[in-house]
Parts: structure tokens; C-alpha cells; sequence
């Protein structure tokens, strides 16, 4: 077959002229088909899919599909199961958000104190005098008088934004800070003094006043917390010690409880918080009760009167 315009040989299936561009006529040719003689014709050049005829034809199609009931629509099933699959889905985590955040609000995510270790004696130290005061025995002369303080590295007070001075053998323990932003450090005494002391000094991040409604809420938490990381059991709140202390200028909430030990003994634990610019800011040290008046004498006392805010 040949283009009437150009006279270029054209293929038997041609139907314009790649030359020209002129339309070529199908002439005689004739296509062996298997489909039944009533069959309409597939168009054999794409063009041909956008006629008027094919258009009519789909706009058929389209009005009679949308007549038909929503079960008999192809397609329709799969997506109505989506549609409920991902509701379900969307209702699960937003139920599963708010139960979160009531559970933040009512104090369960709180930041966890650090675990502590404490040394706890086998028996009584041996004391050169002793003397009784209200109920607790007081044993004097048991613990080295420092001889000076020291004060803080720069970086753990840049970092907790306070100062404060330790008796000079005292031993300044790694700042930490935990992923949630608690900031921890322990000031603790030589190990050659066989005696249970340690101070430990706590900064928590500016959004712990969500779980913490009150500084006196702050100290219970850290006295169960530090109960839970001693294995120590039964305390017994002390009434006879004050429910606040001034320390750097600020008012702080006072805990004091008492916690059994062996040969009838007890570990004196003082738990301080208060609120400071934003930030809940904790102190928690102990002592054995037989030793304990000696040891705010000659150490926490000290320690405490030196601490100031410096943020």
C-alpha cells in the first residue's frame, strides 16, 4: 500500500502517513478477526480511543455503573473496609494519646530520682563521748572534724546553677543528667570513714511541676524512690524535726524520716525541695541516728549554709 499524496510505501496497517501526514484510506484490506461478527470494532490507532463515539460510549457506561446499587459497584467493598480499618485505627491512637496525657497530668510519668547506694554499718561505731538528746542518741567526737571546705567545679555549678562548699576530703561525684533531663550529682565522704553520709543534690527539668504539684509531693516521691533503691522498709516519719528549712536564701519543704537498720539502729534520711525560677531543685542526705547531730554539725550544716543560687 502507497501513500496517494507521496507515493510512500506504507505498511498494510497504516492509517496516516509518517511523511505527509496525509490520512490514508483502508482501501480494500480486510482484517481476519476471532470475535463473534456482531463484536464493534477495537480501534486500531490510539488515536481513535478519543472519539465522539468511544466518549458517548463511556458516558454510557458511567451513568449506568452509577445507577447501580452501592453493593454492586466494583471497587466499592474494598474501600468502604479501608474506610473502617483506618477510623478504627485514627479512634485507637487518639484514645491511646489522651489516656497518655491524663496519665503525665496525674503524676505516673514522672522523672525517676537516681539510685543510690548506701553503706549501712554492721554495728555502732565506737565514740569517746556520748551524749542523749530527746529520744535519739546523739554520739559525739565519732566523726573527723574537716580541717576546710572547697567548693564545687565550675562545670557542676555552672550546670546546676548554684554554689556550694564540701569539707575538703569529701569526694564530688560525675554530674549526670538523664534523658528526661533530671540532673544528679552526689557529694560523698572518703571511703575510709565507715559511716552511712551522702548528700545528693537534684535539679529536675521546668516541666516536673506537672507531676509534682507541691515541693512536700517532690519529697515523698524521692523518699519512696529512695526506699525502693536501698531495699529499706517500714519508714517512719519523724514529727519532732521542722517542715521547712531556709537554705541560699529560699524556703524549702522538709521531709524527715526514719528507717530501721540492724542492732537496733536507724538511717536518718532528710529530704529538702523547693521550687526555684521554673525548676524543682531537691537535697536528700542521711546519717545513722547515733551519729546524726554530730554529722549536721560538722558537715550538713556547713554544706547547707554555703549553698546560693546562682541562676
Amino acid at each position: 500500500m502507497t501513500c496517494t499524496q507521496c507515493k510512500l510505501e506504507l505498511p498494510v496497517y497504516a492509517v496516516v502517513c509518517p511523511q505527509c501526514g496525509a490520512a490514508v484510506s483502508s482501501g480494500t484490506s480486510t482484517y481476519y478477526s476471532y470475535l463473534p461478527a456482531d463484536t464493534p470494532a477495537w480501534p486500531r490507532d490510539p488515536r481513535e480511543a478519543s472519539g465522539p463515539s468511544l466518549l458517548v460510549n463511556n458516558a454510557a457506561v458511567q451513568t449506568a455503573a452509577a445507577a447501580l446499587p452501592v453493593q454492586a459497584r466494583p471497587g466499592a467493598r474494598p474501600n468502604r473496609w479501608l474506610t473502617a480499618i483506618a477510623v478504627l485505627l485514627l479512634s485507637c491512637l487518639l484514645g491511646a494519646g489522651f489516656t497518655v496525657g491524663l496519665l503525665w497530668v496525674h503524676g505516673y510519668f514522672a522523672p525517676k530520682a537516681p539510685v543510690r547506694s548506701v553503706r549501712i554499718p554492721s554495728q555502732a561505731p565506737a565514740a569517746t563521748a556520748t551524749a542523749t538528746a530527746g529520744t535519739q542518741n546523739s554520739t559525739t567526737n565519732v566523726l573527723p572534724t574537716p580541717s576546710s571546705f572547697k567548693p564545687l567545679s565550675n562545670a557542676s555549678s555552672q550546670s546546676l546553677g548554684l554554689t556550694l562548699s564540701l569539707p575538703q576530703d569529701w569526694v564530688e561525684g560525675q554530674l549526670n543528667t538523664s534523658t528526661s533531663g533530671v540532673k544528679t550529682l552526689t557529694l560523698d565522704p572518703p571511703q575510709s570513714l565507715s559511716v552511712p553520709l551522702s548528700l545528693l543534690i537534684v535539679q529536675f527539668p521546668s516541666d516536673a511541676n506537672q507531676a509534682f504539684p507541691s515541693a512536700h509531693d517532690l519529697d515523698q516521691f524521692l523518699i519512696q524512690n529512695f526506699a525502693q533503691a536501698t531495699s529499706l522498709s517500714n519508714p517512719q516519719a519523724l514529727t519532732n524535726t521542722p517542715q521547712t528549712r531556709t537554705v541560699g536564701g529560699q524556703d524549702w519543704s522538709e521531709d524527715d524520716v526514719s528507717f530501721p537498720l540492724n542492732n537496733n539502729q536507724s538511717l536518718h534520711l532528710v529530704t529538702l525541695s523547693v521550687m526555684y525560677k521554673q525548676h524543682y531543685y531537691s537535697l536528700q542526705f542521711y546519717a545513722s541516728n547515733d551519729v546524726f547531730d554530730e554529722a549536721m554539725q560538722k558537715y550538713y550544716n556547713p554544706m547547707l549554709d554555703s549553698l546560693h543560687f546562682t541562676a
